[in-house]
């Protein structure tokens, strides 16, 4: 793959990027915003719409009309990976649009199924929808594993390589050769934006690890920074030493804006705000980024 050269991209003069927060586990108060568990990010480019991850339903909905927003224009859904906190809006967007395509990982509409403890009670916590209902309603898939350009300036960077091995979260299994497994969420993917501020990195959940998708995607890209990290990074599930690998890894790219959202969890977004200062945003349902 050719890397697009930093001269290149900068050369090319493009609107400015404009993403807006639609859903996150809380939300700006006094606005009648609602806050779900989820995450959904809406990227604004000029007459160019993708949405990044859907929420679980409700809360697109309600927050995007809210807002303002209409779905209605957005011709690409991108899915970070195949949990029902991150895919269970899509019928909802494919009532008000039926000619967007969906870019996901094959894997992402496998059963997906956690439980709480060793003991506890297996429930599913997959996609809440079939292939073949989604495509009744006109969703478009679009399966991808490798690192893609899926619109000028938007990549996917597919499934992302175990450089660092990353601990297993035990909650959560899937199905091979027909039995209950581990599941290490193999199919989660980011999507990386290009900006006049420089190069944005929207993440689901991180599952991959966050030093691993860094790390990946700046391979393939030829860069050595990103101006900012927007999403849930898992840390909120993982002992404090990933906290600090990740502190060391947006240090080592200066990324100079850290806005982590869903899954980061209570401390470990206390020791990035602390450590980053300025640099970190906070993330809420109606937060607005431009670039």
């Amino acid at each position: 793959m050719e890397h697009p050269s930093e001269r290149q991209l900068m050369g090319n003069s493009r609107p400015r990027t404009r993403i807006t927060i639609l859903v996150d586990n809380n939300a700006k108060p006094g606005k009648g915003l609602v806050a779900e568990h989820g995450f959904s990010a809406l990227i604004e480019r000029d007459l160019t719409r993708v949405l990044f991850d859907t929420g679980q339903g409700p809360a697109l909905i309600h927050n995007s009309r809210i807002l303002g927003i209409s779905l209605a224009p957005v011709t690409l859904v991108v899915l970070s990976h195949g949990h029902y906190d991150h895919t269970g809006g899509m019928l909802h967007v494919a009532k008000l649009n039926r000619s967007f395509r969906v870019v996901v990982h094959p894997d992402a509409l496998g059963p997906r199924f956690a439980k709480n403890s060793d003991e506890g009670a297996m429930r599913s916590i997959g996609v809440p929808y079939s292939k073949s209902d989604l495509e009744a309603v006109g969703v478009n898939f679009e399966f991808i594993t490798d690192f893609k350009e899926v619109l000028p300036g938007f990549w996917f960077t597919g499934q992302i390589p175990q450089i660092h091995e990353e601990r297993l979260d035990r909650r959560l299994y899937t199905m091979r050769n027909n039995h209950v497994a581990p599941d290490p969420v193999k199919d989660e993917a980011s999507l990386v934006v290009h900006t006049n501020s420089g190069w944005i990195l929207l993440l689901g959940c991180a599952h991959p690890g966050l030093r691993n998708i860094l790390e990946y995607a700046s391979q393939i890209l030829g860069i050595g920074q990103f101006h900012a990290i927007i999403g849930g990074t898992h840390l909120g599930m993982l002992e404090t030493q990933k906290t600090s690998e990740a502190i060391e890894a947006f240090d080592r790219f200066a990324v100079q804006c850290i806005a982590t959202a869903h899954c980061t969890g209570a401390n470990a977004t206390a020791a990035l705000k602390s450590h980053f200062g300025h640099r970190f945003s906070e993330v809420f349902a109606g937060a607005v980024f431009e670039f």
